[in-house]
This record gives C-alpha cells, sequence and structure tokens, in this order.
C-alpha cells in the first residue's frame, strides 16, 4: 500500500511540542482524506472527506497497524497511521532540509556536527566552482586548522571540484 502526503504546509513558529502542519492524504495514488497537527504536543489528526475515502483510511490503518513495531531504542511502540503520517512528514522536511543545504554548498564550506540541526557557513559569493582550486583547496586548510571537536567540513561537492577534504 502507497501512502503518501502531498500540499503540505508546514509552520516552524507554530510547532512547539510537535510539528505544525496541514496535508493532503493519499492512500495508493488516490486523494482519501487530508491531515494536520497544531504542533501543541497533541497527536496528529486525519480525516476522510468523502464515504468511500473513510473506508480507504481504515484500510490503510489497517495496513499500517500490520507493519512491524517503531523501536525507539529504549522503547517501541506499535505502528498506525498516525505515525506513518509523522515519519511521511520527518522525512519530507529532512528533503527540504538536504535540499537547501545542496543549494549552500555551491557557493559556501559548511562546517559542524554531522546529523547535527546547526552549521557554520564560510561564504565565498561565487559559485565554488569559479574558485580557483589551488585558493579552494588552502582555503579548505585554513578552515580545518580551526574546527572544533566533533566538527567537520560538511560539503560533499568539494572532490568533485578536486579539492581534497
Amino acid at each position: 500500500m502507497k501512502i503518501e502526503l502531498k500540499s503540505i504546509k508546514f509552520s516552524e513558529a507554530m510547532s512547539e511540542e510537535t510539528n505544525a502542519f496541514t496535508a493532503n492524504l493519499y492512500v495508493n495514488g488516490k486523494l482519501a482524506g487530508y491531515c494536520k497537527n497544531t504542533g501543541q504536543g497533541g497527536c496528529t489528526d486525519y480525516y476522510g472527506i468523502e464515504k468511500a475515502s473513510s473506508d480507504i483510511i481504515k484500510e490503510a490503518e489497517a495496513y499500517c497497524e500490520s507493519l512491524p513495531d517503531i523501536d525507539y531504542g529504549t522503547f517501541t511502540i506499535k505502528n498506525n497511521l498516525e505515525h506513518t503520517i509523522d515519519q511521511l512528514l520527518e522525512d519530507w522536511l529532512k528533503a527540504k532540509e538536504t535540499k537547501k543545504l545542496e543549494r549552500k554548498m555551491k557557493t559556501c564550506v559548511l562546517v559542524g556536527i554531522p546529523n547535527d540541526s546547526s552549521y557554520g557557513v564560510y561564504n565565498f559569493k561565487q559559485p565554488l566552482s569559479n574558485v580557483n582550486t589551488v585558493l579552494l583547496q588552502d582555503s579548505i586548510k585554513r578552515i580545518k586548522a580551526n574546527l572544533h571537536t566533533g566538527e567537520v567540513i560538511l560539503n560533499t561537492n568539494l572532490t568533485a571540484l578536486g579539492v581534497t577534504v
């Protein structure tokens, strides 16, 4: 069964305890309903848009409940449609952040701790591909000398530019 979120509207400003969002819920390519979370720590709600959609959502609920339990390391929880929706939103947010970082890497060298949400930026104010390779390599050497414990250069595009990290 294919479960998707489309037309996602996410509000970081409204997200307090949980992610605040609204989205259309698709099951097997068909609009089945919509879902939302107010961002105040409550559950993610989902609704069918008509009687036939409610039946499709019931099938999706049964499917998600048949999936393996979710293991968080110190505890596990039963899978359900709500958790599946929340995971789809998390995947969407991560993909959005990855695209943002890839755009920044075109003109900047990013440093930080891998899988952390914060990072430092060395902005070259032009595409790195336009920077002389020797000068860029020298800049990388200086940046590496100033890294704090656990920090690394996060760029994935430097080796393609002929720079050794």
